[in-house]
């Protein structure tokens, strides 16, 4: 199941092999996953059940290439309640809207639908990196934090919100920094429970 799952995510193809003859279907879609921080749903709080090993189980039932292929990781805590009470304001989604239409119209200028259609070898061109976030990344490979697939999906997520934040490459350290602090690893995601 996970090959076939791994399939569609890297090549955005479905290959169908029968004895009668072959397909090829288009599978590009947005996978969108969520777990809880532990078996019992409280992430280590005051409530929380489970012991540390447990979690720390928990947390490995996810394998390591297929957490690769997820572009953001991140912790999503509690509802603040007076957020969920109506008494926060957020921003409106009109001013989201335009800032997503914008950052879209960004990408298309470079030929691409979407930045996460940008091929690896063409990253140096339309996603240029300056000098520290240069070697921000290359610390970090040099370390074994990263993967070759986990650079490109940084690098891919850093473009992006370049593109939000209305501004040109190349891609700063605070750009390549906040794609990778939106790539949290599982065991940093407990501690932040």
């Amino acid at each position: 199941m996970l090959e076939c799952l791994r399939q569609p995510l890297e090549e955005g193809v479905i290959r169908i092999h029968r004895a009668v003859g072959s397909a090829s279907l288009p599978a590009r879609f947005l996978l969108v996953a969520a777990m809880n921080p532990c078996p019992c749903g409280e992430g280590g709080g005051r409530r929380c059940r489970c012991q540390p090993g447990e979690r720390t189980r928990y947390a490995r039932r996810l394998s390591g290439p297929l957490l690769d292929r997820f572009d953001l990781r991140l912790h999503v805590p509690r509802a603040d309640p007076a957020e969920l009470l109506g008494q926060v304001a957020g921003e409106p989604t009109a001013a989201v809207a335009a800032r997503v239409a914008a950052a879209r119209r960004r990408s298309a200028a470079r030929g691409v639908a979407v930045n996460g259609l940008v091929p690896g070898s063409r990253l140096d061109e339309l996603a240029p990196l300056d000098r520290p976030a240069r070697r921000l990344l290359a610390d970090l490979l040099a370390r074994g934090g990263l993967s070759a697939r986990g650079l490109h999906r940084v690098r891919r997520v850093a473009l992006t919100l370049a593109d939000l934040a209305g501004a040109d490459p190349p891609l700063t350290e605070e750009h390549v920094g906040t794609a990778l602090g939106l790539r949290a690893e599982l065991a940093a995601l407990q501690v932040a429970s």
